[in-house]
């Protein structure tokens, strides 16, 4: 009887034990639980802000600003293998007319804050851009706000000059830019500071980024200070006295 009144004894104290200790791990192990979920949610929420603020396409109530040239090497002042490119830049848009959004304010900018569904998400677009001020934009041709067409059909230096869009990142000017050759109405403004060039250029030239006070004006303008907030539908009137 006492080795079995022991081996109970034994038994039970073990059992205590493995209890006493399972509940110690419980109360530890809640804490610890909820304090990686806080982590966790943290962490999530920073990373879905910047990641929305780096690559999501606009909204409406965004107001976003990108810096926009126009280059056609045909009319450069240096060779292309200068890469100095004097010459060849066009004037920037001063029509204001703004139906949805996207627009300038004769600034060299193009102003994206969208009113409307037609100009936000993945409508916001080079294009809406470009019919803003009554002109279009092909994969082969541009008519600017003068109503004068530029298209492909020409050379420059021996060779055909295609029309191309090369997107630059503002925040990190050593990133290469991306650049399209079709479907170029539908490029899209992706985030806040970017910049675009719009250019005639031989087939294995990459274009050049906007011109340096294009950028100057970019970084140093108050979102606030030039705001649209209702369309803008009529264009200039056209001149027919010749």
């Amino acid at each position: 009887m006492a080795k079995g009144n022991s081996a109970d004894k034994v038994a039970r104290a073990a059992k205590a034990g493995a209890s006493g200790a399972t509940s110690e791990n419980r109360r530890l192990g809640f804490p610890v639980a909820m304090a990686c979920v806080v982590i966790l949610g943290i962490l999530l929420v920073g990373w879905s802000r910047s990641n929305r603020e780096a690559t999501s396409a606009p909204r409406v109530g965004d107001h976003w600003h990108s810096a926009y040239d126009i280059y056609n090497c045909a009319e450069s002042e240096s060779s292309l293998e200068s890469r100095e490119y004097r010459g060849g830049w066009r004037s920037k848009f001063i029509i204001e007319r703004d139906p949805n959004g996207i627009h300038t304010h004769g600034d060299g900018l193009i102003h994206i804050h969208p009113f409307n569904s037609l100009a936000s998400g993945n409508d916001a677009k080079i294009g809406q851009f470009v019919e803003a001020y009554g002109g279009f934009i092909t994969d082969s041709s541009i008519k600017l706000d003068t109503g004068e067409v530029i298209e492909e059909g020409f050379e420059c230096e021996g060779k055909p000059a295609v029309l191309k869009i090369a997107r630059f990142d503002v925040q990190n000017k050593e990133r290469e830019p991306q650049v399209y050759t079709e479907n170029l109405k539908d490029v899209q403004f992706l985030k806040n500071l970017e910049a675009f060039t719009i250019a005639f250029v031989p087939e294995d030239y990459t274009p050049p980024p906007p011109r340096p006070e294009r950028f100057t004006y970019l970084e140093t303008v108050d979102p606030r200070a030039l705001l649209s907030d209702s369309p803008l539908l009529e264009l200039p009137a056209t001149d027919t006295t010749g």
